[in-house]
């Protein structure tokens, strides 16, 4: 009965404020005729398993009205303006609020609120090679995002670390502190690579900031501008959402407003899991993308593989709710899809500074950089695109010589217009590839499907006049539908086509862009490439590779025939002959683990296919060396490493104003700078051979390493004991001229032991033959060979032999506690009289020091006996205050 009066209370606003409003916003056009809007997202729909949410979000058509309206038949229920004039949130709605809801014309949508936001996975291991991020900076050593900023959404990250030194961006307040997880996707996008090799990220020159992702909507427009953020990285899920919502909307529609930023999300890491609402409930292991905001149109989301090229297990994978393709790439992510997102955003952030410096700063369209990204990705998963791994995983350095070699076009189409782009396949080319997007105007979160401007994508060759249409996959929602191999079909789902052709015929083709259903002007951008039969990842030209280690050597080999071939290794020198590594090797794994000699020295591998030979070009085998602190003596401080067989001088580094650089190189294997001349405490070291660098070590904060004046430890075995040894360790013997342990005498140190000096010795065990009983104080005497002297910190130990007790504070207030120390740490009895010999407290403890209380005893003489473990008395007198 009620629903009926508000049906009417509700048409009868209409009537008096004027059906004109009705055409403020179209009904979505791709709603089958007939059909009755669902304006509910799918978890506020009534089931069994509905429960009032604590808050919803409220779209309507006209401000003014809804609130005429919500005034009249929901005065219960408590509304919250947004910074959207046509949203607002409802605090804890019931189920007859959501009906009302539902039924009044001037509500367009019903969606959830917002809802708590986790970090994908931790990272784990991260390794650049695997996306040809390592290809990418060994060829283009100066190409790192300069210039550009990129914002970390989730929590803070740690803006003191080296690897971002002044180039933070400060961020709006958080309330927590720094988190491990934001760290380590801000270093995987932007690390400088200061603090180890691997800590350098893919755009390690950019500017990062943060965002926090308690808010599950876009951030302020107007802030993103004005902080020039060009990508954002978004490593976080909600739970499976797969609907277009007003998250969604949201995204889709700010793209459009900042047509150069790029929102990258990461897939969700569950994989695994079965959605229970929307067309694909009930399947396991399809349409599980965590939130709503990841099926977004302009937007990339990305899964991840493993070290193997597999789509991890618990990648979530799509499609999305209206059969579109779900994640659109992959990227190594050991940990899950958190990292590889990051590697993705770090890439577009590098492909974004190439088509900068070759346009006179402009940036390009989120659009372009989206194209450039999937057409250079290397087939993953089932051939050609598939929802698990989409349309391939990353390969950076193919991404940016798409824009460098202008492999690109845009343009714009009107409905039933067609712009065509032209290019030459040469000879011997193993596969075509053709990648359209656009930036498509948001959806309709009621409609059936996301898309609204609707392009054709075609692929025409001028010589034969054969035509290939882009791939697409089967949206029935059924497990084996699914996973049904790629077939080649007009797409009207997704902004996203791909043709590829595999083994082309040289010679002239057209890429075809059609407007087929395409309100006003839209524009796209279209990115090509050629490919060869086969092409090395890693190593590459430049590369380093460690010596003695197993290595995982990378190759791509596009067409998938089966083919096998011959690893072989050869050092870089006149006359040096190939040596078998491995043999009959399946190229469609596209790696192989290897292990090199251990050895400093310039290397080339090739693999022979048939008749062809591949090479990787002159790369450095080299050691991973360990740099350590000798000493931090006065103004002087000494570091060395271990030698590297082979190398012929060494590198070391020293931090600067933003990142590494070169000091001086040395063919020692060890270096003493003054502080003074030298105010950076952080160093690092690289062996050089041929005039290459080889492998750099980890960066060392010398302050840091617990070593001093080539003390790195001094210390008593016991604190209590009845055998004085001392325990000393060097950090190294180099330029010191003598060395003597000393004991204090009548309040001056003397020396009671010479020590040999040894380079082959740092570890020591000193003897004090005759110890004083009670208090003794020790310290190392060091005098170097330039005559200076320094002294270990003074150490101290209680000699306890066997009938030795001793009491402190002795006198002690009454009242307070007695600490006794004697020469059994076991359980003892320890018996405390009065001048009158009567026993008035007894304690049974345990440990070098034993500690008794006198609270309630009056002051004056008493006596202590301690019955030790083996029935040893000892006794002693304190006098009580």
């Amino acid at each position: 009965m009620g629903q009926n009066i508000t049906s009417k209370m509700c048409r009868g606003f209409l009537g008096a404020i004027g059906l004109v409003f009705l055409s403020l916003v179209a009904v979505g056009q791709h709603i089958s005729p007939g059909k009755t809007e669902n304006k509910r997202a799918p978890v506020l729909r009534p089931s069994a398993a509905f429960e009032s949410p604590a808050q919803i979000r409220i779209q309507v058509k006209n401000r003014q009205a809804f609130l005429v309206w919500a005034n009249a038949a929901l005065p219960d229920l408590r509304l919250l303006p947004s910074p959207d004039s046509l949203v607002f949130a409802a605090q804890r709605p019931n189920s007859k609020h959501l009906q009302l809801l539902e039924e009044c014309p001037w509500v367009t949508f019903l969606d959830v609120g917002p809802r708590k936001a986790n970090e994908e996975a931790y990272l784990q291991n991260a390794d650049f090679r695997v996306n040809r991020i390592e290809a990418l900076q060994t060829k283009y050593p100066a190409l790192g995002g300069a210039g550009l900023v990129v914002s970390v959404k989730e929590q803070p990250f740690d803006s003191t670390d080296i690897d971002f030194k002044k180039r933070v961006l400060p961020a709006p307040a958080f309330g927590s502190g720094p988190q491990p997880h934001a760290t380590s996707m801000a270093t995987l996008i932007a690390g400088g690579g200061n603090s180890a090799p691997s800590s350098k990220g893919a755009a390690w020159q950019s500017t990062v900031t943060a965002a926090n992702f308690d808010n599950l909507l876009p951030d302020n427009t107007a802030l993103l501008k004005t902080q020039q953020v060009s990508v954002q990285n978004h490593s976080y899920g909600v739970g499976i959402e797969n609907y277009y919502g007003l998250e969604s909307q949201a995204y889709d529609r700010q793209a459009l407003d900042i047509p150069a930023l790029l929102h990258v999300f990461s897939s969700g890491n569950a994989g695994h899991q079965t959605p229970v609402t929307g067309p694909y409930a009930g399947i396991t292991g399809f349409a599980n993308l965590t939130g709503q905001f990841k099926v977004s149109k302009n937007t990339l989301s990305v899964g991840a593989i493993d070290t193997s090229g597999q789509v991890s297990l618990l990648s979530s994978r799509g499609p999305a709710y209206d059969g579109r393709i779900k994640p659109e790439l992959v990227a190594f992510g050991e940990a899950g899809t958190s990292e590889a997102a990051a590697v993705v955003s770090g890439i577009a952030l590098v492909v974004q500074e190439v088509y900068q410096k070759e346009n006179k700063g402009a940036l390009p369209s989120s659009a372009l950089v989206k194209a450039a990204l999937i057409n250079a990705a290397d087939d993953k998963g089932r051939s050609e695109v598939d929802y698990a791994a989409g349309f391939g995983n990353a390969d950076a350095l193919g991404a940016v010589e798409a824009i460098l070699q202008k492999r690109y076009a845009e343009g714009a189409v009107t409905q039933g217009a067609t712009q065509k782009i032209r290019f030459t396949v040469p000879a011997g080319a193993a596969r075509v590839k053709v990648t359209l997007v656009w930036q498509d105007p948001e959806g309709n979160p009621t409609a059936p499907k996301a898309l609204v401007n609707d392009l054709d994508l075609t692929l025409i060759s001028l010589g034969s006049g054969e035509v290939w249409l882009p791939w697409g996959l089967s949206t029935f929602a059924h497990k084996d539908s699914l996973l049904a191999p790629a077939r080649r079909k007009r797409d009207h789902l997704n902004n996203v086509e791909q043709v590829t052709l595999a083994n082309p015929t040289a010679g002239d083709y057209e890429i075809q862009v059609m407007g087929y259903a395409v309100t006003g002007s839209q524009s796209f951008s279209v990115v090509y490439e050629v490919e060869p039969a086969f092409s090395w990842v890693y190593p590459a030209l430049g590369s380093t590779v460690e010596a003695g280690q197993k290595t995982r050597v990378r190759w791509e080999f596009p067409v998938k025939t089966g083919a096998r071939g011959r690893l072989e290794f050869k050092w870089n020198s006149p006359g040096a002959t190939w040596q078998l590594l491995k043999d009959n090797i399946d190229l469609a794994n596209e790696a192989a683990d290897i292990t090199l000699p251990d050895t400093t020295a310039v290397a080339v591998l090739r693999l022979v296919i048939a008749s062809e030979t591949y090479e990787t070009g002159a790369f450095v085998l080299s050691p991973a060396l360990a740099l350590k602190v000798g000493y931090q003596c006065g103004d002087a401080f000494m570091l060395f490493w271990s030698k590297a067989p082979g190398a012929e001088a060494y590198q070391v580094y020293t931090l600067g104003n933003r990142y590494l650089e070169p000091l001086v190189q040395t063919a020692d294997t060890l270096m003493v700078l003054q502080k003074s001349q030298n105010p950076s405490v952080h160093y690092a070291v690289a062996p050089v051979v041929k005039g290459q660098l080889g492998q750099r070590s980890l960066t060392l904060q010398y302050t840091q390493q617990g070593v001093g004046c080539y003390i790195v430890q001094f210390l008593p075995k016991q604190f209590v004991t009845d055998t004085v040894l001392l325990d000393l360790q060097l950090s190294t013997t180099a330029g010191l001229l003598a060395l003597s342990l000393e004991k204090k005498l009548n309040g001056v140190f003397t020396s009671i032991q010479p020590l040999a000096i040894s380079s082959q010795q740092l570890n020591y065990l000193l003897q004090d033959a005759n110890p004083a009983p009670g208090w003794n104080e020790y310290r190392v005497k060091m005098t170097t060979a330039s005559g200076e002297t320094f002294y270990s910190p003074t150490e101290g130990l209680f000699y306890t032999p066997a009938t030795y007790i001793q009491v402190h504070p002795n006198p002690a207030m009454a009242g307070s506690d007695l600490n006794i120390i004697s020469q059994d740490d076991a359980t003892n009895t320890i018996y405390l009289y009065d001048s009158m010999g009567r026993l008035t407290r007894e304690y049974t403890q345990d440990g070098s020091i034993k500690i008794i209380e006198t609270l309630g005893l009056r002051p004056g003489p008493y006596f202590i006996k301690v019955l030790s473990s083996a029935g040893i008395v000892t006794q002693t007198k304190v006098i009580l205050l």
